[in-house]
Order: C-alpha cells, then sequence, then structure tokens
C-alpha cells in the first residue's frame, strides 16, 4: 500500500471513527431524561461554545503543525468581516436544529441535515447566481422527496390530532431555518476560498485557517448571547450539571471528536479533494442512521426505510457522477 493511499484510509477511519461516535454521544445528550435533573439537556448555544472552545484549540494546534506562514491572527485581521458573517450564520444554525429535537424525532433530525446541498444549492442560485446543472438539481428533487417520504411514512396511518400537526411543524420550521444557515455558510465558504485563491495567491487560505478562526469566532458568538440574552440558559446547564456529572463525560466526548473529525475532513480536503471526501461522507452518514436505529432500537416504518434508500441513492449517485466528470476531464 503507497504512502497516499494508506494516508486516505488513516482519513476514512478517523472521519468514521469521529463523527460515528459524535452522532451516538449526540443523541443521548440532547435528548435523553437525566436520571437527578429529570430534565433533558437543552442548552444548545452551551454546547455550541464548549464544541467550537475545543475545535477552536485543536484547529491552532493544527495550524502550528502546518508551519503555515500566513499566521492566524494576519488571517482573522484580513478576512474578520467575512469570518464573523459566516460563523454568525453557522452559530445561529446549531442551537436552531438543537431545539428542532423537541419536536421531532432523531432520524428526521438526522436525515434532514444529511441534505445540506438543497440549502447550498439555492443560494448559489439566488445569492451569488452560480449555474445549477440539471444533474445538481435532480438530486435536488431526490433528496426532498426521501425527506418527505421518511417524514409522513412514520405515521402509520394513524390519526393525527391538530396539535400533533402543529408540534411536528414546529420541529420542521426550525430544521428549514436551520438547513438555510447552513446553505449560507457553505456556499459562502465555498465563495471566500475561491476569491482569495485567485486574488492573492502569497497568503493561502488552508482548511485549518478557517477551522482555528471560524470557531473562534462561534465561541464569541455563542458566548455574547448567552451572556447578554439568555442567562437563563447558563444557569439551567450549570444546574444540570452539578446534578448530573455525567453529562460533562457526554459533553466533553461530543466536543473531541467533533474536533478531531474536523481534522481529518480538513486535511483530506487539502489533499485528496473533495471527491474523495464526498465518497466518505455520504458512508459516513448511512452508518451513522443505521446505528442509531439499531444501538437505540428505533422503530421505523417499510416506507420510511424507501425515503432513507431515496435520500442516499440520490447523494451516493450524485458522487459517483461528480467521479466520472473528474475522469473525462483528466482524459481530455
Amino acid at each position: 500500500m503507497s504512502g497516499g493511499v494508506l494516508a486516505l484510509f488513516i482519513c476514512a477511519a478517523g472521519i468514521y471513527s469521529s463523527f460515528l461516535t459524535w452522532a451516538l454521544v449526540q443523541e443521548p445528550l440532547t435528548t435523553k431524561f437525566w436520571p437527578n435533573s429529570q430534565h433533558q439537556f437543552q442548552a444548545p448555544s452551551v454546547v455550541a461554545a464548549v464544541q467550537a472552545a475545543v475545535a477552536m484549540i485543536v484547529g491552532l494546534g493544527y495550524l502550528k503543525w502546518k508551519k503555515c506562514g500566513y499566521g492566524p491572527v494576519n488571517f482573522v485581521k484580513d478576512h474578520g468581516k467575512s469570518l464573523a458573517m459566516i460563523s454568525l450564520s453557522q452559530s445561529c444554525s446549531g442551537p436552531l436544529a438543537t431545539y428542532s429535537l423537541q419536536y421531532v424525532d432523531f432520524l428526521t433530525y438526522m436525515l434532514a441535515k444529511s441534505c445540506k446541498m438543497l440549502p447550498v444549492l439555492l443560494i448559489h442560485l439566488l445569492l451569488y447566481r452560480t449555474s445549477i446543472s440539471k444533474e445538481k438539481r435532480l438530486v435536488a428533487v431526490l433528496v426532498s422527496l426521501g425527506v418527505a417520504v421518511f417524514s409522513f411514512g412514520g405515521s402509520g396511518g394513524k390519526q393525527k390530532t391538530n396539535g400533533d400537526d402543529a408540534f411536528s411543524l414546529h420541529g420542521y420550521a426550525l430544521l428549514v431555518v436551520s438547513l438555510f444557515l447552513d446553505g449560507v455558510t457553505n456556499a459562502s465558504q465555498d465563495k471566500m476560498l475561491k476569491a482569495n485563491s485567485r486574488k492573492d495567491a502569497s497568503k493561502p487560505i488552508t482548511g485549518a485557517h478557517m477551522m482555528f478562526a471560524l470557531n473562534m469566532f462561534i465561541v464569541v458568538w455563542n458566548l455574547g448571547y448567552l451572556f447578554t440574552f439568555d442567562r437563563l440558559q447558563v444557569d439551567m446547564a450549570k444546574f444540570m450539571l452539578s446534578l448530573d456529572g455525567e453529562i460533562w463525560k457526554y459533553l466533553l466526548t461530543y466536543a473531541i471528536c467533533g474536533a478531531v473529525g474536523q481534522c481529518f475532513i480538513f486535511f483530506t480536503l487539502e489533499h485528496y479533494g473533495s471527491l474523495a471526501l464526498i465518497t466518505i461522507t455520504v458512508t459516513r452518514k448511512m452508518i451513522s442512521m443505521v446505528l442509531s436505529i439499531f444501538v437505540f432500537r428505533k422503530k421505523v416504518m417499510p416506507l420510511q426505510w424507501i425515503g432513507i434508500g431515496i435520500v442516499f441513492g440520490g447523494i451516493t449517485w450524485e458522487a459517483i457522477s461528480k467521479r466520472r466528470q473528474a475522469a473525462r476531464i483528466k482524459k481530455d
């Protein structure tokens, strides 16, 4: 096995192990009723701040290890406004998605959050006027159809009250806004990286730069929000952590896994490109959902399995199409 293939294999193993653990820890952390407090740990801004703080420290270490000539301080000075806006949309997206778990189940949450291509395509099309291929539009339709089938396939023919419908719609609305903000975040990151590569080759922006700076701003945004508008969330988090110390174990495991996973993702993106990363992340999302179903013994209706298949079939088809396009370009 060559060095390049071995490194890619290690990256894939790192992404799988980090984010599969991350996903399995996230569910009990945010949805479990803890024994002493008898409450769910619903403190999304606290969780986001802790995760971003750990990722910022790891990102700084990653940046130092890379020995980039373009330092983090200069990077933040040069691109502070763009980083602040990207991190703001990212800071709002996470807590909204976490709040949606009060209204929808975890599988619906995971399936929806795996469909980030939809808002990214819309933001590129509407905001940045980027042309979208027919293949990508078809994939977006397939993913939307799959999410709809999964969402409505769980009723099993049971009658729902108006209150139940309103309850679920509230959760779906939070997920839609969260996905829209994800689209703004990802599309803006793409635009920033591409614009920089054309503008100033002497100051290259790497994944390590983005990881450190964005997480730093996310910490600032979340702490600003918590201590200005939502001290109650801080007090509730401190109260629950004092009663149920086990939450610390889940919270720190969640943060560390996310930070380590980001390093593997950015390393893969820099050295092997987006095609290799897409293949790895698509299979990781599939395994995450299957693990959640079997580890936590979720009941999934047959129609919901069809919805899951449609979503990941569409995403997989897109990954295969990109590989074929890249192969054709190399031949030409």
